[in-house]
């Protein structure tokens, strides 16, 4: 997925022992999942928006 690797860094990872990048990967996928049912297009907008407001964060997840 185009945007886990470019956006979120994926490719990029230091993570490579055991099941961890794989979890990691799940997590990434569910995190997007959620970003977007919740009418956010732009990922790399939405993480500026986001990233400093536990709240809002905590909102989306419930």
């Amino acid at each position: 997925m185009w945007v886990k690797d470019v956006v979120l860094k994926e490719d990029s990872s230091t993570i490579r022992m055991g099941n961890a990048p794989a979890n990691l990967s799940i997590i990434r996928a569910i995190a997007l999942n959620i970003l977007r049912r919740n009418g956010y297009h732009s990922i790399t907008i939405t993480q500026r928006f986001i990233s400093h407001d536990i709240d809002k964060l905590l909102h989306l997840v419930a």
